[in-house]
């Protein structure tokens, strides 16, 4: 009988993607391929392991007399760690048992396999005693289309599946025949299953790549298929090639690919270390105003604005997985233009290169609606002044900065003599004007500093960082000032305006007594004949 562990057979063995062993009648493994050491974490060879460290079950399913079954099980690995398998075995010939072994957590990538494994293992375990049997059932058991080439470039072995891809060579292939030949025949049947433009330069290409130690290639075929090639040199000269249909990966590849192009959302993927732009979609490109040729020589950091670039570094190449928007950044265009973008952030680990998808939504429309509705709520929408709102506010914190620091601060309480009669006259537009103007003339009195707010109707407020006679000074150039006719409608309306005020420390630093001593002084000051202006008793 053929020794299942000749050179042939664990050449074969050695290249097959699928766990397999060899157990003898006293239940030691005498063999064990690459990817069953991988499966239980051994690290190195398995020979000479009892079988039961691998499989506990296996005394009670070794027991059955058939001479080929399939039994599910456990398999414990060497970290103690146990999967769920499927066993096919068959019985050899002096006691040694074939073990296949299918990792049944990865059901997705045997399902393309598993019928023909049923339909292969009573076929060719039944003829497992000879050692060529056993290596074409090892092909066979592969769901890739597979053959296999000797020193010379002879065909050893091929699968059914090998011969169903190229039919047009099918009827030709025997042991022996030379690989070279095989390819004269497929072009001069003018039905290769490749599209061959120049077929001298197509036979060179095919034949270097086939004498390369490792060769990957992908190719697409005539009906619109993809291949890829995976051709290996073994260790004796000979080689191995396998014919993987990717056309489904491709198309999701193509899927992807159109979704990154015409996603309405500004995409790009760079380096994770570098941050180096590798891919622009065309909303990115619409959003930064350059062309994706020049989007590619930048790095995601040169848009944005100085002073974050450094940041944005920091925190992409700290990311140790997918990151979601928070922080708003501020990014320049072509243009010079600014806006505000927040940035989704996906990590996409391809190999030893890690790579980040950047989705990127401009959020300028609401930042600025944001900062408006701010605006708003501080600010009166009429004149543009600040409101009652935002005038408190400062008043208070004003309050508390002179009251720790000694300060002086002064308020005035104005309320417009005879702006009534322009509204009953004139209408409310002509009112609004006058409102208007009124803030410009106020604002044009003012030192750098003061703080003119509009209370509501035609009542206002100054605060000052002043003294009492700072504060008499501004309030006589407010006097004069509003004392002025207005022009409204082709019309010389003139009001006046009188003027409360109240001071601190004289008046203490609580806001609500500060502006009740102002309305006081601002009463006293009506009651004088308006157009003037009075102070806090207690100020005086």
């Amino acid at each position: 009988m053929t020794d299942f562990t000749g050179a042939d057979a664990l050449l074969l063995l050695e290249a097959v993607s699928f766990a397999s062993l060899c157990v003898n009648a006293d239940g030691v493994i005498v063999f064990a391929n690459e990817a069953a050491i991988a499966m239980s974490g051994a690290g190195s060879t398995m020979a000479g392991t009892p079988v039961l460290r691998l499989l506990p079950q296996w005394q009670s399913l070794s027991m059955t007399t058939t001479r080929s079954f399939r039994r599910e099980t456990m398999l414990v690995r060497s970290d103690g760690g146990a999967i769920p398998v499927e066993l096919s075995v068959v019985r050899l010939g002096n006691g040694r048992m074939g073990v296949v072994i299918r990792d049944l957590i990865d059901e997705k990538a045997l399902e393309s396999m598993q019928l023909e494994l049923e339909r292969q293992n009573e076929e060719a375990l039944a003829e497992a005693e000879a050692a060529q049997r056993r290596l074409g059932f090892i092909i066979d058991m592969l769901p890739q289309a597979a053959c296999v080439f000797d020193a010379e470039d002879r065909y050893v072995l091929w699968n059914e599946k090998y011969a169903a891809l190229y039919p047009e060579i099918a009827a030709h292939l025997r042991p022996g025949i030379a690989f070279r030949d095989i390819l004269k025949i497929s072009l001069g049947s003018g039905q290769t299953t490749e599209a061959v433009d120049d077929a001298d330069v197509w036979l060179e290409e095919r034949m270097a790549r086939h004498m390369m130690p490792v060769s990957q290639h992908e190719q697409m075929l005539r009906d619109g298929r993809w291949l890829r090639h995976d051709d290996r040199r073994t260790p004796d000269g000979g080689a191995i090639g396998m014919r993987i249909d990717i056309t489904d990966l491709k198309r999701r590849e193509e899927s992807s690919r159109l979704l990154f192009d015409a996603n309405p959302m500004p995409m790009m993927v760079c380096d994770a270390a570098t941050l180096d732009i590798l891919a622009v979609n065309h909303a990115a490109v619409a959003l930064y105003g350059l062309a994706a040729g020049a989007m590619l020589e930048k790095r995601i950091t040169d848009f944005h604005v100085p002073g974050e670039s450094e940041k944005l570094g920091t925190t992409l190449r700290g990311l140790e997985g997918d990151c979601e928007a928070r922080t708003v950044w501020r990014q320049t265009t072509a243009s010079g233009g600014e806006h505000h973008v927040l940035i989704y952030v996906r990590m996409l680990n391809e190999g030893p290169s890690r790579r980040l998808l950047l989705t990127i939504a401009d959020v300028s429309d609401r930042i600025r609606a944001e900062a408006h509705a701010t605006h708003l709520a501080h600010h009166d929408p009429l004149t543009g002044l600040p409101n009652r709102m935002q005038f408190r506010q400062r008043l208070e914190a004003a309050l508390q900065t002179a009251a720790r620091d000694g300060g002086e601060l002064a308020v005035h309480y104005l309320d417009l003599d005879g702006f009534k009669p322009v509204n009953d006259t004139f209408g409310h537009a002509a009112g609004d004007m006058l409102l208007k103007q009124v803030a410009e003339r106020l604002k044009s009195v003012l030192r750098a500093g003061d703080l003119v707010a509009r209370l509501g109707g035609d009542e206002f407020a100054i605060l000052q960082h002043a003294s009492a006679a700072g504060a008499a000074d501004i309030a006589n150039r407010c006097v004069l000032a509003l004392g002025e006719p207005f022009g409204i409608a082709n019309r010389q309306i003139g009001i006046s305006v009188s003027i409360g005020i109240a001071a601190a420390p004289e008046n203490g630093f609580d806001p609500d007594e500060l502006m009740s001593a102002a309305d006081t002084a601002l009463y006293q000051a009506k009651a004088s004949g308006k157009s003037t202006w009075r102070r806090s008793r207690a100020a005086a």
